[in-house]
């Protein structure tokens, strides 16, 4: 799990963009969710972020083809909610 936080934390902290974000959360959840290495209690919030990076399109062109498709903002926006939860979570269990 500490790997998925640090993507997050790189993500918000500029250290990778919106875009290297969308591949690299889904990717690394996918592997620890195989891997049975996430707690129960934190996969909602994950999966949430996951989703948001399924659905995150960098060109607002093609934003325009679906209403689904988010932008920065909007992935930023989830993000951040969904990290506060986990943090929160997280200060709950210790």
């Amino acid at each position: 799990m500490d790997e998925l936080l640090r993507c997050i934390e790189e993500y918000l902290t500029g250290k990778l963009s919106a875009e290297q974000f969308s591949y690299d959360f889904p990717a690394i959840y996918r592997f620890q969710i195989y891997e049975g290495s996430i707690d129960e209690q934190y996969i909602d919030a994950f999966d949430d972020i996951s989703e948001a990076c399924g659905w995150y399109e960098p060109d607002p062109l093609q934003r325009k083809d679906c209403d689904d498709y988010i932008g920065e903002e909007a992935l930023r926006s989830i993000v951040v909610e969904k990290y506060q939860v986990v943090k929160e979570q997280l200060k709950r269990s210790t």
